[in-house]
Formats: structure tokens, sequence, C-alpha cells
């Protein structure tokens, strides 16, 4: 086989599966295989129930604003292992762009997904961080398992914690089946909690801030980050993952003792991804838009060291071309210099991005970048 392609989907246009048909279209028949993949966003859940064989869950809980939806989660191993993610109940695809507001948005709705599983007598939960339309620092979710934020006014109302002074925590009413189940995050980002660089600053315009909201984020986030650090004894501003999902990571990992590794590679490795590398020597992955933050811990940077990892383990020498395929590019030479061996951009220069993200449009587009650099 010449050929893995393993792409993420293209946010608002095509999911994983989707892109890699097109992608699979460049090639002569059986010398391409297509890896569903995700960072532990959209498609974490789908992806990981079906590779093991699993079944779903369907719950009614609290989208962003406190609304009642419908969410799915998976249950594998024997219903010893819940599967969700953090998009399904709290995603940005679940607002409208005018409803986009981190100071409103809650992630008490994953809290509830994650109660249902515990009364389903799961074991562990596979939590991926992706997607999130939230910025409040995990308050919301830890709300719905029972905990309870004090300020000095009293106790806040759940799921609207976000620019609340809080001073202290209580656990005493937290759901009491979390003492026996084990809680994995799989982080899309790996940026600090708070600060410069910090979710707050990072990632909050896209949910909706703006610059003075964008401040006071973050404020309120290293406050925050110093009361759960207080709590729970642990420093969480700088560990792998608590920026992600609006902070969710860093709350997670200290209130509730989750472990956290990048969502990619816990695809990767329950794909068995390294079977394949074997009989392959070129390898595809991707993204809707690659820049400089997919270098932290998005798909493409993620199968790019899993592969150049496995190329080592091989003896060193062993060079598997890696290359990075996107709807739009920005940062070349940063991409290149990271070690991708040629970045391509499907979408052709003055397409507009109405015609660009009509998904028919978007598949003929990498099809045909894909065959004209493979020719």
């Amino acid at each position: 086989m010449k050929a893995i392609i393993a792409l993420d989907s293209f946010k608002g246009c095509l999911s994983s599966e989707q892109a890699e048909e097109a992608a699979l279209k460049a090639f002569p028949e059986n010398e391409a295989a297509a890896i569903p993949v995700s960072d532990g966003g959209e498609g974490f859940t789908r992806i990981l129930t079906q590779m093991l064989g699993g079944e779903y869950r369907t719950i009614n809980c609290s989208d962003p604003l406190g609304r009642s939806v419908e969410a799915t989660y998976g249950l594998v191993r024997n219903g010893l292992v819940a599967v969700m993610e953090t998009a399904e109940a709290s995603g940005l695809w679940r607002l409208s762009p005018d409803e986009l507001n981190p100071l409103a948005a809650s992630t008490f709705g994953t809290g509830e997904m994650i109660a249902g599983a515990l009364e389903e007598g799961v074991e562990e939960i596979w939590l991926g961080l992706g997607g999130s339309a939230t910025c409040d620092g995990g308050t919301g979710l830890l709300q719905a398992l029972g905990y309870r934020f004090i300020t000095p006014d009293g106790i806040l109302e759940d799921g609207h914690s976000v620019l609340g002074n809080i001073v202290e925590i209580d656990s005493s009413h937290r759901h009491k089946a979390l003492t026996g189940c084990r809680i994995k995050c799989f982080y899309d980002v790996s940026v600090p909690f708070c600060g410069t660089g910090g979710s707050a600053r990072l990632f909050a315009p896209q949910k909706g801030a703006g610059e003075g909201m964008v401040d006071a984020l973050d404020i309120w986030m290293c406050q925050l980050c110093n009361v759960y650090s207080r709590f729970s004894g642990k420093e969480i501003r700088n560990t792998p993952g608590s920026g992600a999902a609006g902070g969710l990571g860093g709350a997670l990992r200290a209130m509730l003792g989750a472990s956290m590794t990048p969502g990619i590679w816990h695809v990767l490795e329950i794909s068995d991804i390294g079977r394949t590398l074997d009989t392959c020597d070129l390898v595809i992955t991707g993204e809707g838009r690659a820049d400089s933050q997919t270098l932290h811990g998005k798909v493409p940077a993620g199968v790019l060291e899993y592969v150049r990892r496995y190329d080592y383990e091989c003896g060193g020498s062993r060079h598997t071309k890696v290359v990075l395929l996107a709807g739009q590019v920005s940062d070349k030479q940063l991409l290149l210099d990271a070690g991708f061996d040629a970045v391509l951009q499907s979408t052709p220069e003055g397409m507009s991005l109405e015609e660009a993200l009509d998904p028919q449009t978007a598949m003929r587009n990498i099809t045909s970048v894909l065959s004209g650099s493979l020719g």
C-alpha cells in the first residue's frame, strides 16, 4: 500500500470521513487506506465507539445557554467505558453566530452527560475536550456533578459561575459515583489555563469575546486557577491540556484527578496505525484550516509526531513522507519547519468562502490538489 490518509474534519464543511473519501479518489484502487481521526473534538465519540464496536446512549442535557437538547455518548468495552466529547453538549455548533458569548456559555451540559454515564455504572470516562463554545474554567461541569462555588455573597447559581468572585469550593455534595470512576481527558490543544497564550486570550475571541471581555475572562481565569490549586494542592496553570475547552481540562485535572493525553494519540493507538505504517511510504493528514495553532496538539501535528517516532523506533533509517493538506493555509513556512514534507492548500486562490465551504466543492478541491501533487 502506498499511503495512509488521516484527515480531521474540515469544520463547517466536511466530516473526517467525507474529507478522506475525497482524498482516496486521488489514488489508484488499493493504493491508499483511510483512518478516521479526531483530536478530541468533533467525531471523537463516533470514531472510537465504532472502532471498539460499542453502542450509543442518548441523554437530555443542557446546551451552552442552558436549553434542553439531546446529546449522545458511547459505551465500549462491555459498557465499562463511556466515550464522550465536550462539543456534543457544549459545542460551538450548538449556537448561532449571534448567540456566541463566553460570559453566558456553560459546560453544565457536559457535566450532565458525565452524570448520566455514572448512572450507567461505568468505571472509566474518556472525554474529548475540543470544539467547546465555553470559557467557564469547567465550573459548569463541576456544578452539574454536585460541586458548589462560594463567593462572599453566597453560593453561585448553577451554570452561572463566569466572572463570579469565587473564593471557596464545596465538594460535599459531589456525585458519589465519581469516587469509583477514572476520568481520562483527551485534548486538542496544549495551552496554559490562563495568562499569555492561555485559554481566554487564544480562543475566547473565536467564541464571541471582544478585547475587553478577553481581558476580563483572563483575569477571572487566573483567579480561578489559584482557587483550584489551593483546593486540590495541584498546580494546573501549565499542565498540558489545562487550557483546552476553555479551561475544562485544568478543572478536571485539579478537581477530579483526571489524566490528560493528546486526543489524536489515543485515536491513533486504538486504530493500530503502526501495523499499516509498515507497508506505507506516505501519510496525508490535515484539517480545514492549517496555521500556527495546528502545532499545538491538533490532528496534523499529532500524526506527524506519531509517524516520526515510528520511523525512529524502526532504527532511524525510515523517512515516511508526511503531507499536510488543508482547505486554507497560513504560516506555511512555520509548518514546513515543524517537519511536514509538504503543505498543500485545497481551496484555489480567489474562490469565495461560500463556494469553498460547499461540501461537494470542497471534496472536488481535495481530490484535485492531491491528484496534481501526486502526479
